[in-house]
């Protein structure tokens, strides 16, 4: 079997842009986003396991075997993330959404795409540190496995915790981050009341519809990599499981054309974090 890192880089450059086109043609996802030095590690990774001689023939395997793709779509879905990502924005959920959440009886929060859960226990922090855990269902979300298992586990290297106590302290936390945690060994756990209150599902924003009526949906750094038409659909999707009154939070780096025309009445409460709150009242039914 040959190779295939050794790829001269103009060859290389159109066996990708290949394998690109095949993810979006076929399946809907677009990865274009991606830096080009890791998007060519995480393609040449998952020809490693799978076994594929050359980023060519992975390609049509992407078009033809939907169990491969569907291996090759969970691989290069996997995003990195930490505890309070991007603080500013956490900052912004704590001072002005988390207090307008404690208005609803019951409080339904979705995050989709939650990777390996650092936000989704990010998220669980601040509704306890809120007093509002009691009352809330924290739903988490991807369509990969695999990182749902890791992120159910909650487990870290004890190394991680000093950059994300950082993030936690720039987001407004007032508490100490550490005790959040349990040691086991080297690593860190998340303590049981914080797991406790949140529910790991898969779920794919390609075809599957609303399960859930949410007062707040966190997705960020996922629409990133979609193609127009999925990103539409994730967008409608996220406008019908909103309970009026509810908000969306798809972060600093969502900068994506027509979002604001496709959530059509939602107010901006935030331009630079893209943040969103669906209308009270329908314009059909006004005050």
């Amino acid at each position: 079997m040959s190779d295939p890192l050794a790829l001269d880089s103009e060859i290389g450059g159109l066996e990708i842009a290949l394998v690109l086109h095949a993810l979006k043609g076929r399946w809907g996802y677009d990865f274009s986003g991606y830096a080009p030095a890791a998007l060519k590690r995480r393609i040449l990774g998952i020809c490693a396991t799978l076994g594929v001689a050359r980023i060519a023939d992975l390609a049509s395997i992407i078009l033809y075997d939907e169990k491969a793709a569907r291996k090759v779509i969970d691989r290069m879905s996997i995003s990195a993330s930490d505890f309070f990502r991007d603080p500013p924005v956490w900052k912004y959920v704590r001072e002005e959404i988390i207090p307008q959440l404690g208005s609803f009886p019951r409080i339904n929060v979705w995050e989709a795409g939650c990777g390996r859960g650092q936000e989704t226990y990010s998220l669980a922090i601040l509704l306890a540190e809120a007093g509002l855990a009691h009352k809330t269902r924290l739903v988490a979300t991807d369509i990969n496995d695999e990182l749902l298992a890791l992120a159910q586990r909650g487990r870290w290297s004890r190394q991680d915790l000093g950059p994300w106590r950082e993030n936690y302290l720039a987001s407004g936390g007032g508490g100490e981050f550490r005790d959040y945690f349990e040691p086991d060994g080297d690593d860190l756990v998340v303590c049981d009341a914080i797991r406790c209150g949140i529910e790991f599902i898969q779920h794919n924003l390609v075809a599957d519809d609303v399960f859930v009526e949410a007062q707040f949906i966190v997705c960020r750094n996922v629409m990133i990599y979609f193609g127009e038409a999925l990103r539409e659909r994730s967008l409608d999707l996220f406008q019908r499981s909103l309970q009026r009154g509810g908000y969306l939070v798809l972060g600093r780096y969502e900068s994506l054309p027509g979002v604001k025309e496709r959530l059509g009445s939602f107010k901006t409460m935030h331009n630079a974090f893209h943040v969103y709150q669906k209308p009270v009242r329908s314009a059909l039914c006004p005050a």
